[in-house]
């Protein structure tokens, strides 16, 4: 069975896809891992995935637009659905200290569900929207964010990706969740 992903190894629908696969008892499973909700449902289409997973709600940061627009170009059927603890972390490169942050990259989701940290800790610095909060992280370890940046990503993407935790559960609400759907093929 392949799993399609939306976003890069290490994203909370990364993590959402590891939650549902030890709660099913899935066995032989890979993951194909998607940048996007297009992505998703275009590998369901063309029969690289048999379920995809995706993000489509957070209580903080509502609905998740790139979902829903998918939702309207694709044909696919909604399997299950089950709701995630998201914890969001402040992520550097190894030698960069909070004091020289001046640029903080993230998904649009995240940077909505950190506004008051964001607002407090970080208020001169410029908010920079990206495709999704791993790909940040990656692009950020990779040198393609400056050396300045920080990113808003799971704590796992500083295991993955050779981070630095500079803060976690930065998130404005304790208790922040996303719902997601587990999707297939409608053909």
């Amino acid at each position: 069975m392949i799993i399609a992903v939306a976003g890069n190894k290490g994203s909370f629908s990364h993590q959402a896809a590891l939650m549902y696969i030890a709660a099913q008892d899935v066995k032989d499973v890979g993951l194909l891992y998607v940048l996007d909700s297009e992505g998703v449902f275009q590998a369901l289409e063309q029969d690289k995935a048999n379920l995809g997973i995706l993000p489509i709600y957070n209580p903080t940061g509502g609905l998740v637009e790139m979902t829903l627009q998918a939702m309207g170009k694709h044909l696919f059927t909604v399997e299950s659905s089950f709701d995630m603890p998201v914890s969001q972390c402040l992520l550097t490169l190894p030698t960069v200290r909070q004091d020289e942050i001046r640029t903080v990259v993230s998904h649009q989701q995240a940077l909505v569900q950190c506004q008051k940290y964001l607002n407090v800790q970080l208020s001169d610095c410029q908010l920079v929207e990206y495709s999704d909060t791993a790909k940040a992280a990656e692009d950020l370890a990779a040198g393609k964010l400056t050396s300045t940046s920080a990113v808003l990503a799971p704590k796992l993407c500083a295991q993955l990706y050779g981070l630095r935790v500079v803060a976690e559960n930065v998130q404005d609400d304790d208790r922040n969740q996303t719902h997601f759907l587990v999707c297939t093929s409608a053909s």
